[in-house]
C-alpha cells in the first residue's frame, strides 16, 4: 500500500482520497519529470518561496516518513550513535548493530536476476514508495494508482537504512534495459537528483560489490554534512568547460584514489561517466560511484577486493562513511584503521594512470 500526502503548488497532484489500495499488479505514484533542459543545463522545480524544499523531494520524505510511522523499518536510523572521527579527514562512523548489507535478499519475490522488477509480482507492497519516469511537460506531474512504465524506477524504502531518507532506485522493466545500466538510465537518476534540488541528497551505484553481484540498482539517501571526500581537495586533469561542458578531477590527499566528474549539461555528463562505467564493467574491474551536488558531480572510486575480507567497500564507505555492528569497534575505530581499510581496496598507481587516460579519451571523443 502507497499513501498520499496532499501538497499545495502548481502541479498536477493527487486528492487525498485516491483509491491506492486497489492494486492491480504494480501501481504506484507515478512522478513524471518536467522538461529536461533550460538552455542546455539542469533545471530544478522547487516551489516558490526561497528555501522551500522542492514537490519530488516532498513526496520522496513524506512517503519514507509514512513509512516509518506504519513501523516499517528495523530500527529508527536518526537515534544511531554518530561521531567525526579526529584526523585531518574527518571520517564519520555510525554505531549500528542492526544494520543488514544484504537487505536486497528479502525483495526477491519482486526483483529479477538484474535487480529489476518482475512483472505482476505483488498484489501491494509497502516499501514501494513512487515511480519516477521522464514527462513531456513543461513541469512535473504525479500521477496516483498508476502501473509504473517501463522506462521509470520505482523508488523502494530501504527497511535497514544507512541514513535518513535511504531509498532503493530499480529500474521498472529489464526488457528495456541493457544487463548493465545505460546512459539512459544514468540520465534519470541525474535529473532526479536534481529534481530533488536538496544538498543533503546523494546517489550511490556499486558495481560487482561482493553483496549483491550483478544488480541494476542504485540507492539514495540524505546526509547532513559534505562527506569526507567531498571536502578533499583536487587537481584538475581535463578541462573541456568550453566544448561540452564537463570536467575532470582527481582526488588529492585522500586515503583511496578517486576521481570527480563535473558539468551542468545532464546528457553530456551522463554520457562520460556511463562510457568510463562500462568500460570498467566490461574490464571485470569493480567500482563505485557517488551523485551528487544535484547531480552535477560524480564521485568515482575503482577498487580492488580487500584480500583479507574478500569484499569490496560500498559508495558511502569510499566517500568516508562507515557503520560499526559493536560498540567496541566503534569505540576505537581510528583514522589509521579506516584509511588503511580504504587504502587495502585502492587501486595501483599504474591501473590508475590507465584509468586517467581513458577518462581524458572519452572526454576527447565527446569533443568529436
Amino acid at each position: 500500500m502507497v499513501s498520499t500526502t496532499e501538497f499545495k503548488g502548481q502541479y498536477s497532484l493527487p486528492s487525498k482520497n485516491s483509491p491506492l489500495n486497489q492494486f492491480e499488479g504494480v501501481k504506484t505514484h507515478l512522478y513524471r519529470l518536467g522538461s529536461e533542459h533550460e538552455n542546455g543545463t539542469l533545471r530544478s522545480f522547487a516551489y516558490s518561496d526561497q528555501g522551500s524544499p522542492s514537490l519530488l523531494d516532498t513526496i520522496i520524505l513524506s512517503q519514507w516518513e509514512d513509512f516509518a510511522w506504519k513501523g516499517h523499518f528495523g530500527y529508527d536510523v536518526t537515534a544511531c550513535n554518530l561521531k567525526v572521527i579526529e584526523g585531518g579527514w574527518s571520517f564519520v562512523v555510525q554505531l549500528n548493530d542492526k544494520w543488514n548489507s544484504c537487505v536486497l535478499k528479502e525483495h526477491d519475490t519482486f526483483l529479477g536476476p538484474a535487480g529489476c522488477l518482475k512483472p505482476n509480482c505483488m498484489n501491494s507492497y509497502d516499501e514501494l514508495l513512487l515511480c519516477i519516469s521522464q514527462g513531456d511537460k513543461d513541469i512535473p506531474e504525479v500521477v496516483p494508482s498508476t502501473k509504473p512504465p517501463k522506462d521509470g524506477l520505482l523508488l523502494i524504502a530501504n527497511a535497514y537504512p544507512v541514513e535518513y531518507g535511504h531509498i532503493f532506485l530499480v529500474p521498472s522493466a529489464i526488457n528495456q534495459l541493457s544487463f548493465f545500466w545505460d546512459k539512459r538510465m544514468f540520465s534519470l537518476v541525474a535529473r532526479i537528483a536534481s529534481e530533488v534540488n536538496s544538498a543533503a541528497f546523494r546517489v550511490f551505484f556499486d558495481n560487482c560489490t561482493s553483496t549483491m553481484p550483478d544488480c541494476t540498482f542504485f540507492q539514495a539517501c540524505y546526509f547532513a554534512n559534505l562527506l569526507p571526500v567531498e571536502s578533499a581537495p583536487s587537481v584538475a586533469i581535463y578541462d573541456s568547460k568550453a566544448t561540452t561542458g564537463v570536467c575532470l578531477y582527481e582526488i588529492v590527499d585522500y586515503p583511496m584514489k578517486s576521481l570527480v566528474f563535473t558539468g551542468n549539461d545532464v546528457d553530456t555528463l551522463a554520457n562520460f561517466v556511463s562510457e568510463v562505467s562500462l568500460t570498467l564493467h566490461d574490464n571485470n574491474t569493480a567500482f563505485s560511484l557517488l551523485i551528487s551536488n544535484n547531480g552535477t558531480k560524480v564521485f568515482l572510486f575503482p577498487q580492488v577486493k580487500n584480500l583479507a575480507t574478500g569484499c569490496y567497500l560500498s559508495a558511502w564507505e569510499c566517500g568516508g562513511y562507515f557503520i560499526y555492528r559493536t560498540k567496541y569497534d566503534f569505540d576505537r575505530a581510528s583514522e589509521t584503521e579506516i584509511s588503511s581499510r580504504m587504502a587495502s581496496a585502492t587501486l595501483q598507481d599504474g591501473a590508475f594512470e590507465d584509468l586517467k587516460n581513458l577518462c581524458s579519451a572519452v572526454a576527447d571523443d565527446l569533443i568529436m
